[in-house]
């Protein structure tokens, strides 16, 4: 039982730092609001007022702008502390380089796909996971905590949390009148669209393709001469007008 509790204390300990890297340290140092308000606020609105029923292609490359904008921000505060000698240590380093480096990445090849066309950044690109990678790591990049194996099992762990937390405020909550007014702007114009799409015109008898017009002609009643003995026509002998098999030309009868 005693591993049962150490696991159950080290996950509150976790659950902690997640609630504490969210809710508290971003207003321990003022300087790092500057960054942090802007995204905090795109993404209320975003997620309430335009992601609430899904993220187009367009909101997809707006929030890779402030993907690209925030790595680049973690790249500078952290030339800026090497610099000052404020972090020591090349793993230390490397490993902030490489994670600002991997989300710039991440950021830019949205934008490129987005501008492909690729309807996958529908699904990477949404405002909600943008605000939660930011809202923790950028902490970190600012000296207000320390990196540590501890802050990226937390911020694995707790996702789903954030982000079914969020699903179910946007299940519950009424829609806002501008997704409303939106919705049915699209709605009137597909009707619309509809309306004046041609509707399809079925061809008339004379119009059908040769091989049905000889058929309904073969089944017709006295084509072929079926009581004369002759099989072929009168005024072609050597044509057959059911076309079904190559008749001989008529001989004389001895």
């Amino acid at each position: 039982m005693s591993w049962i509790m150490n696991i159950l204390i080290y996950l509150w300990e976790l659950l902690k730092l997640w609630v504490n890297t969210l809710f508290v340290t971003p207003f321990q140092n003022t300087e790092m609001l500057w960054i942090l308000v802007p995204i905090w606020l795109g993404w209320f609105l975003a997620e309430f007022f335009q992601e609430k029923t899904g993220t187009s292609m367009g909101n997809a490359i707006s929030n890779a702008v402030i993907v690209f904008w925030g790595s680049i921000d973690w790249l500078r505060q952290t030339a800026s502390f090497v610099h000052e000698k404020a972090i020591t240590g090349i793993w230390n380093i490397i490993v902030r380089y490489s994670l600002a480096g991997i989300v710039f990445i991440y950021g830019a090849l949205i934008i490129i796909l987005g501008i492909k066309g690729k309807k996958i950044i529908q699904r990477t690109g949404r405002i909600r996971e943008v605000t939660y990678v930011f809202a923790m790591f950028t902490p970190i990049f600012y000296q207000t905590i320390p990196f540590s194996l501890e802050h990226i099992l937390a911020t694995l762990l707790f996702f789903p949390l954030f982000y079914f937390a969020i699903e179910l405020i946007d299940k519950y909550t009424p829609n806002p009148k501008a997704i409303v007014e939106d919705n049915a702007a699209i709605s009137g114009s597909s009707a619309n669209n509809a309306a004046k799409s041609p509707s399809p015109i079925t061809p008339s008898p004379s119009l059908r393709p040769p091989m049905q017009r000889s058929t309904q002609m073969a089944r017709e009643p006295g084509y072929g001469f079926p009581g004369s003995g002759m099989r072929s026509s009168p005024s072609a002998p050597n044509l057959n007008p059911q076309r079904n098999q190559g008749y001989q030309p008529n001989r004389p009868r001895v």
